[in-house]
């Protein structure tokens, strides 16, 4: 029985409390034994049948395996039974955050930074996001870095945009072709029939956040030329103004660091996205009310479930030792 209804245990070491149940169990056995041998000393039968009323044995046995049991229940409780199934979980599309973290986003243009509000404007778009969705997290900068797989787990990757930290260059173009090619593997992958996989859908959608100035690697266009080539929409937000400034940190200087807003939307225009300059949660919204139109469902993965049964074990404890509180109230003691 336990054994269906449990894989494991997260502290099994707590199961050894049983002993202290069998205990119980054995002492209410040897109480028994005395007490019946002490009954056959008790030279006055009939005055004991006057005082203490005979009553069923079998009412004192029961009364105290369901005392018994339910202790023996709680120490099961107690050890923290899990279950574990593979399930099967269908995603409706992937979406890559491709996150600029460029020194000329700590310009404070925007408040507190260009670097913060694009950091709250993803965790906002991604509190968004369907469940069914998968997200992932790619990090740009002379670089281009991928920090999350997409998963639906919104956890990990809200926890890897709050670790992001600033880095010199911007490689917008390279971070696209980059997140195209993530999510033209995985569908290939999820597939399985080779290059040909579901060619008639959108392998995912891209979503940019950046301040718009591609200064290192393949243009800005060039990886707008390859997502759109996959069927892979570009969706782009850009954050700051043309006055933004930062302090070069080698001479000191301040530096000009204009947003560029038009390759971004040449970008996103070429590949059947759509391009936005500010962040606030109605284009937010409105920018994934047209990511959701081109995603179709993909195909789902097996993943490991894993529930705690605690609280089923605890009630079914707490039932059996209430039960034979009542059993013994009733039987026992004669009150009722």
């Amino acid at each position: 029985m336990i054994a269906v209804l449990i894989d494991e245990f997260l502290n099994p070491a707590r199961l050894l409390l049983l002993a202290v149940v069998a205990l119980l169990a054995v002492g209410y056995v040897v109480v028994l034994r005395w007490r019946r041998r002490a009954t056959v000393r008790f030279t006055q039968v009939d005055l004991l049948d006057s005082v203490v009323p005979r009553r069923p044995a079998w009412r004192r046995h029961v009364v105290a395996a369901a005392n018994v049991l339910g202790l023996a229940i709680g120490v099961v409780a107690v050890a923290q039974p899990v279950t574990t199934e593979l399930v099967r979980v269908e995603s409706e599309g992937r979406i890559v955050l491709l996150f600029d973290v460029s020194s000329s986003m700590s310009a404070t243009d925007v408040e507190p930074s260009r670097f913060q509000a694009a950091k709250d404007a993803a965790e906002a778009f991604i509190a968004q996001v369907d469940p069914e969705v998968e997200i992932g997290l790619v990090s740009f900068s002379g670089t281009v870095t991928v920090e999350n797989s997409p998963t639906l787990d919104r956890a990990v990757v809200v926890s890897a945009i709050q670790r992001l930290r600033l880095a010199p260059s911007t490689a917008i173009g390279d971070a696209i072709a980059t997140g195209t090619r993530m999510l033209v593997d995985l569908q290939r992958d999820g597939d399985g029939d080779g290059e040909d996989a579901m060619p008639d859908v959108a392998p995912g959608a891209l979503v940019v956040l950046t301040d718009g100035e591609t200064t290192r690697g393949i243009e800005t266009q060039e990886g707008a030329d390859i997502a759109a080539a996959a069927g892979v929409p570009v969706f782009t937000i850009s954050f700051g103004t043309p006055f933004g400034t930062i302090t070069d940190p080698v001479t000191g200087d301040e530096l000009s660091v204009p947003v560029l807003p038009e390759p971004l939307e040449q970008a996103a225009a070429s590949t059947g996205g759509e391009a936005y300059e500010a962040a606030s949660p109605e284009e937010l919204a409105d920018a994934y009310a047209q990511i959701r139109d081109v995603l179709q469902e993909t195909l789902g993965e097996e993943v490991e479930r894993v529930t705690e049964q605690t609280w089923k074990w605890a009630a079914g404890a707490i039932g059996l030792l209430a039960v034979g509180w009542a059993l013994s109230m009733w039987w026992l003691r004669g009150l009722v």
